[in-house]
């Protein structure tokens, strides 16, 4: 279904069948429900680029319609149709990030014009988007290269993938690139933080349920694993589902088939797994967190991911990368790093991993923007925190003659003091117990190596 699709809400016939042609004869491609349960049927089957709701309805609020909307398809505008002693209602979901409202009765050249313009809106997002997201990921390091070829080739089987990695080092990104490079890319992508869901949510929320399947249950959901059918569903801390949901969650791995809570029959579904997790599952199935069953169901592909020190090689093209990135998308003029601001960032260990290293980057970027970023302004914990330095020995390759290793050991070295010392060259050559003339003429056949 393109961008140019609408859901369009309105239980009263006449007025429905009124705004069907007048939206039909205007270009758009329009599919309408006249309740709160067709409409969730609809969010199921299509995308849409935006949805035209009346706020009363019989079964379900257009503000609840709203909500499960965002959830489901955050890309989609949301217009709210309103009489008057509604208007409070959608001027608060407006808050929430509806795009606007229209008080009935309202004209036909009117509710076209903010159409175009949520249409336009929408066009922009995903230009921004596509300007900004690649789905290509590039590595200088050996460790993560040998992780992407062994993506490349996961990408193109059915097979469930198990990525293992410290928290923020780009598990999602990687199950990203590993379902746009699979058969099911066109099909929809399902992400799910298990350990964002509370526990007595959680299986309603993967599983789905029929309307009065428990209390507070006022309408049917289908659950975000037939929402992934035809696609991927990504579990993320996979190591917090409940040892129940696990159960229930083999046996769908195992047969292809779900049973939503209150409902008496089984559905088919077809989804590819990936699922995440930054412990150790050899180490949860030990404590019994973690069903020895359920582990090998997902380790089938397991892919682990190094952490950003062990990854010294792609510090440089990262914080490039993401410079342009948040600068485009606050559409600012990008912060230049000093040689000094650099040299901490590249040297820093970041326990936050890639996470931690773009949080920084976006807060200089938004506070500083077109400027050069000095030693000073940058945060005190890459200043003060343990630098990549304390780990030279291992950092050092052993794949070279002594004379290149003792030669980069010796530039790792005196980076990792020059670093410690706040980027102060003086004080860092009185440490080194050499003259700051000798400290720069090594700086200088550093950069003419490289």
């Amino acid at each position: 279904m393109d961008s140019k699709t609408i859901l369009l809400v309105e239980d009263e016939t006449l007025h429905r069948m009124t705004l069907i042609e007048t939206l039909t004869d205007a270009g758009y491609q329009v599919l309408s429900a006249e309740d709160g349960q067709q409409a969730l049927n609809l969010m199921t089957k299509h995308h849409f680029g935006v949805a035209l709701l009346d706020i009363k309805l019989p079964d379900i609020s257009g503000i609840e319609l709203f909500h499960e909307l965002q959830r489901r398809q955050p890309d989609c505008n949301t217009l709210l149709m309103t009489g008057q002693s509604s208007v409070e209602a959608a001027v608060a979901a407006m808050r929430d990030g509806a795009y606007d409202y229209l008080a009935k009765p309202f004209k036909m050249d009117l509710l076209l014009m903010r159409l175009e313009r949520a249409f336009q809106l929408q066009q922009l997002r995903q230009q921004v988007s596509e300007a900004t997201q690649s789905p290509i990921i590039e590595s200088h390091s050996p460790k993560f290269q040998q992780v992407i070829q062994a993506s490349q080739v996961a990408a193109k089987t059915q097979a469930t993938v198990l990525i293992l990695g410290e928290s923020g080092v780009g598990k999602e990104r990687l199950a990203d690139y590993i379902h746009q490079n699979s058969p099911r890319a066109k099909g929809p992508m399902i992400r799910v933080n298990c350990a964002a869901i509370p526990e007595t949510l959680l299986e309603g929320e993967l599983f789905g349920y029929t309307k009065g399947a428990f209390s507070g249950a006022s309408h049917a959901h289908d659950g975000l694993l037939l929402q992934a059918d035809g696609g991927t569903l990504f579990l993320d801390e996979v190591g917090e589902i409940p040892l129940p949901v696990q159960v229930k969650l083999l046996r769908v791995l195992q047969e292809r088939t779900l049973r939503r809570l209150g409902e008496q029959k089984d559905r088919k579904v077809d989804f590819r797994l990936i699922a995440a997790t930054h412990q150790a599952p050899s180490k949860l199935v030990q404590q019994g967190k973690m069903r020895e069953d359920f582990f090998y169901r997902l380790n089938v592909i397991p892919l682990q991911i190094p952490a950003l020190r062990e990854r010294q090689d792609d510090l440089h093209m990262l914080i490039v990368d993401i410079i342009r990135e948040i600068s485009t998308q606050y559409d600012q003029v990008p912060i230049v790093l000093s040689s000094d601001s650099l040299s901490a960032l590249e040297h820093y260990r970041y326990p936050g991993n890639i996470r931690e290293l773009r949080n920084i980057l976006e807060r200089l970027q938004v506070l500083y923007a077109g400027k050069t970023i000095e030693p000073g302004q940058l945060p005190a914990e890459v200043l003060t925190g343990p630098a990549a330095g304390v780990d030279l020995i291992q950092a050092v390759r052993t794949d070279r003659p002594l004379k290149v290793a003792v030669r980069e050991f010796e530039e790792r070295f005196i980076q990792a003091v020059v670093h410690e010392e706040g980027g102060n060259r003086t004080a860092a050559a009185k440490r080194l117990g050499i003259s700051r003339k000798t400290l720069w003429e090594k700086f200088r056949e550093t950069e003419e190596d490289s």
